[in-house]
């Protein structure tokens, strides 16, 4: 009996030193001189990570890799990412590396979009900040299942005026997206009920914002020369925007000429009535909010510039009003 009692617990202890070893040689890394750039993908959990990182030679046991996981306070979740390992690295170090997210980092490229900017200004300016080839961007602009994918009519007006900072592993539909984004994510929450108020649907009033972008210089107006235009449409009268003649134009002339007027194009506001068939830029913020929100309060119907380099206007009700205006500029 002492002698099985005896050969018991030698066994135990063998099993013991044993485990212990293995232990300790699970948790040693393999050290063959390797280096590794491993990925995470967004949605793995710890089992299908283990394996990857196993698999490729970065610990040599994946069930203690996971028994180690199991022991952290909380077991906090694994980033996604790119990671920089190599196999000198313990299993308790990888680990920590995956938790904390310490990622390769991505080199990033800085695009800026200033009000007022025609769809091939805004997609140069991104070709040449991205380094993204202009013909990719052009042919989104185009492709009309992209554009349903993001819940637009077109790119002109909806790539929103402001300054991106976009990873360099950006591809052009991603970057273009967010762009978009960004300007949805801006508007008014209560955007169904102004539209509600002005009759416009949410295509009419980023047309309607675009040429306010381009009309008013101060922005104390816009939501006044929104007032007037959107004035104008329930008065059957046609915009008479300069802005939108200078869109068919491709150039913005200090002065028009009569014969500019007269160019048969839907987006000549002089010769077709209501708007333009789609934005003639992409219009900032507060034009967006001033074509939400229309300033129609003192009926206004006219605006000249005040020509006196304050980027002012003046406003009258009567056509009268807007001649006496004419005259008052003219002669100063």
């Amino acid at each position: 009996m002492k002698r099985k009692i005896l050969m018991i617990s030698i066994t135990f202890l063998i099993l013991v030193i044993l485990g212990i070893a293995a232990l300790k040689w699970c948790s040693q890394p393999p050290c063959s001189g390797s280096e590794y750039i491993f990925t995470v993908e967004k949605g793995w959990g710890a089992r299908r990570i283990s394996q990857v990182l196993s698999d490729s030679g970065l610990v040599r046991c994946r069930l203690y890799l996971l028994w180690t996981y199991s022991r952290m306070e909380g077991t906090p979740p694994m980033q996604a990412g790119i990671y920089r390992l190599d196999d000198s690295m313990s299993p308790d170090s990888i680990l920590g590396i995956l938790v904390r997210g310490d990622v390769i980092p991505v080199e990033t490229s800085w695009v800026t979009l200033t009000p007022g900017l025609t769809l091939l200004q805004s997609l140069s300016l991104i070709s040449e900040g991205t380094g993204i080839g202009g013909y990719l961007l052009d042919s989104l602009s185009t492709d009309s299942i992209y554009l349903a994918f993001n819940g637009i009519h077109t790119l002109e007006g909806y790539l929103f005026p402001e300054t991106y900072e976009f990873a360099d592993t950006l591809e052009a539909g991603e970057i273009l997206s967010r762009i978009i984004e960004t300007g949805k994510a801006l508007r008014p929450e209560n955007s169904d009920k102004l539209l509600e108020n002005t009759g416009l649907t949410l295509h009419e009033t980023i047309i309607l914002a675009s040429i306010v972008e381009r009309e008013a210089r101060v922005d104390s107006e816009r939501a006044v020369i929104a007032g007037v235009f959107l004035s104008r449409m329930r008065n059957g009268m046609k915009l008479e925007s300069c802005a939108t003649v200078q869109y068919v134009l491709g150039e913005v002339k200090e002065v028009l000429l009569y014969g500019d007027l007269e160019i048969d194009d839907p987006y000549n506001t002089y010769m077709y009535e209501g708007l333009p068939p789609g934005p003639i830029c992409s219009p900032g913020l507060i034009s967006i909010n001033a074509a939400f929100r229309p300033d129609m309060a003192e009926g206004y119907l006219y605006f000249v510039s005040r020509d006196d380099g304050t980027g002012r206007h003046l406003f009258a009700r009567t056509y009268a009003g807007h001649l006496s205006n004419i005259r008052s500029i003219a002669g100063r």
